[in-house]
């Protein structure tokens, strides 16, 4: 097992002793009207329970302490010029084991272990789907989430920021070990607005040892909602920022990036189940030598049918994260999607990260069954800039071919499936696809890739 560092044991001693604390005044018996005590031993006599079994230590230990845990398994094959391993099929196994203490309304306390593991995998697996027991969760929280009010979140902790493109956790779909952040997160909530704060680090998942935040990089957020001003919609406006060291430029000097983000958000829902979002987003900045200078588009809009008994979705939308084009002109157009998620906003296969990217898909979700929800999708996939490369999930650039003379990459059709018979247990089951256009044709990938899986997740 992995050693623990001295934060994460100083968090667990600030847990026990607050528990013990609280479990000894709840064993002090306060002075009273002797009528007080003949009363509750009358209600013993009469019910079998006294008040001290109603409101003692137990009770209180019931109330305020929750076990959790989580078991998934994930079967998944892949086949085409993308796959990583010689393996045909191997296994993703992950189990966590949760304790959370809540000794009021306001104050709560949480931590959580996980294993990650690969099997049949056939090759040294990376650390997005391995890594043996480490700590998941960390965190204490003050105040109340929903508002209004302040609440602050410190720690290790799951964090979605907007629409997730640039700052979100992993848990929300399958990288097997869950990246998560170690920041400190709060929220300001009034009547007419709400304002997210965030600073810290991204989690560095290291299978070797324990968990710990990358080296040399930091996230920064102010994510601000603004729910009254047009009928029907949020207005979003936010200003992100990234740091890390140990970048070249261009022209290969060694440096710092210091990355910062401009944008907006505006959704909202129409007459008739109609829905919209849009988000432009601006990069400006410094990347060793180079200036940052990188652009991205999100935009769709979605139906909901409802003169059909199973009221499908229908929504379309399209994405663009600019690219580089390969001068040196000390401009660097890649747009950084820093640390956001890519599955399956931009494929269910992971062969494509949100960056020199064009997206254009088409969607129907509909439920045929009440516990059953189908998704279907189609999309065709272009580059911003042919003289950039194409990046996968994990913002690595899989494809560069500066002599194509085509952008399009390809299409996709991709269909996910998900059963839930309860609140505990869900089934799921997909296929993602991705046929090769000219570019990968030219770049000698013209191979079909195909990547299939069924998993199973059980909570209690």
């Amino acid at each position: 097992m992995k050693a623990c560092s001295p934060r994460f044991a100083s968090l667990g001693f600030v847990l026990i002793a607050t528990s013990s604390i609280a479990l000894l005044g709840q064993n002090q018996t306060p002075a009273g009207n002797p009528a007080d005590s003949s009363a509750s031993q009358a209600d013993a006599d009469q019910s079998g329970t006294t008040q001290a079994d109603r409101s003692g230590p137990m009770n209180y230990f019931l109330r305020a302490f929750k076990f959790s845990g989580l078991i998934q398994e994930r079967w998944e094959a892949t086949d085409g010029p993308f796959s990583v391993t010689p393996a045909d099929s191997y296994v993703l196994s992950q189990e966590r084991l949760g304790l959370s203490f809540q000794p009021s309304s306001w104050l709560h306390f949480m931590l959580e272990a996980q294993d990650s593991r690969v099997f049949f995998y056939k090759t040294q697996p990376s650390n997005a789907i391995s890594n043996p027991i480490d700590l998941h969760l960390a965190w204490v929280s003050l105040g109340h989430p929903e508002g209004p009010g302040v609440f602050v979140e410190v720690g290790r902790q799951n964090v979605v920021v907007g629409s997730g493109h640039l700052i979100a956790s992993l848990d929300d779909w399958w990288t097997n070990t869950a990246r998560n952040f170690d920041v400190a997160n709060g929220t300001i909530t009034t009547k007419y607005f709400k304002t997210q704060l965030l600073a810290g680090s991204e989690e560095l998942v290291n299978p070797a040892g324990l968990d710990e935040h990358t080296p040399g990089a930091h996230i920064y957020a102010d994510y601000n909602s603004f729910g009254h001003l047009v009928p029907g919609a949020s207005l979003e406006p936010y200003f992100i920022a990234r740091t890390y060291d140990g970048i070249k430029s261009k022209e290969g000097t060694l440096g710092n990036a210091n990355t910062l983000a401009v944008g907006g958000r505006w959704i909202g829902t129409l007459p008739g189940r109609f829905d919209y979002n849009f988000e432009p987003i601006h990069e400006f900045g410094d990347y060793s030598n180079d200036h940052v200078d990188g652009n991205a588009l999100l935009a769709g809009v979605g139906w909901i049918v409802t003169q059909f008994g199973w009221k499908p979705r229908i929504s379309t939308d399209y994405e663009y994260a600019s690219g580089d084009n390969a001068k040196k002109n000390d401009v660097r157009e890649t747009f950084d999607n820093m640390y956001g998620f890519n599955q399956p906003m931009n494929s269910l296969t992971g062969v494509f990260g949100f960056k020199n990217l064009e997206d254009l898909r088409a969607e129907v979700q509909f439920s045929p069954f009440k516990k059953v929800t189908l998704k279907v999708d189609g999309r065709d996939f272009w580059l911003a800039n042919v003289q950039d490369g194409l990046y996968n999930a994990l913002g690595i650039m899989t494809v560069h071919d500066v002599k194509a003379t085509s952008a399009h990459i390809g299409e996709s059709v991709e269909m996910m499936a998900t059963i839930t018979p309860n609140k505990y247990t869900t089934f799921g089951l997909g296929i993602g696809t991705l046929f090769p256009g000219e570019y990968l044709k030219q770049a000698e990938k013209d191979q079909a890739f195909v990547y299939p899986y069924i998993y199973w997740r059980e909570r209690f």
